[in-house]
């Protein structure tokens, strides 16, 4: 096993889910700007290449950013998931 003291151990692994938190909060700014950024481009598109009505700009930016959102959900799930897992304590296996 390891030769570091348990305290360290603990202090290293929190640490390290504190920045793979930080990391995944820092995205979700980005996740939620960039669906409906897509959106309005595969809408303005649609819009030049078919001739369609400028409505389906709208209902592509809505739809991104209807995605934007789910997918903001599961950054939220993965970050609950970080800091639910095993923080190093003592168990009564290590005593």
């Amino acid at each position: 096993m390891n030769n570091m003291p348990i305290v360290e151990r603990y202090k290293r692994k929190s640490i390290l889910k504190l920045i793979q938190i930080a990391g995944l909060a820092f995205s979700i700014p980005f996740e939620l700007a960039a669906g409906p950024f897509i959106g309005y481009f595969i809408g303005t598109f649609l819009k030049d290449k078919f001739g369609m009505h400028r409505y389906i700009i709208y209902s592509f930016i809505i739809i991104g950013f209807i995605a934007s959102v789910v997918n903001i959900m599961i950054t939220i799930k993965m970050m609950l998931v970080i800091n639910k897992e095993k923080s190093g304590r003592l168990t009564n296996a290590e005593d």
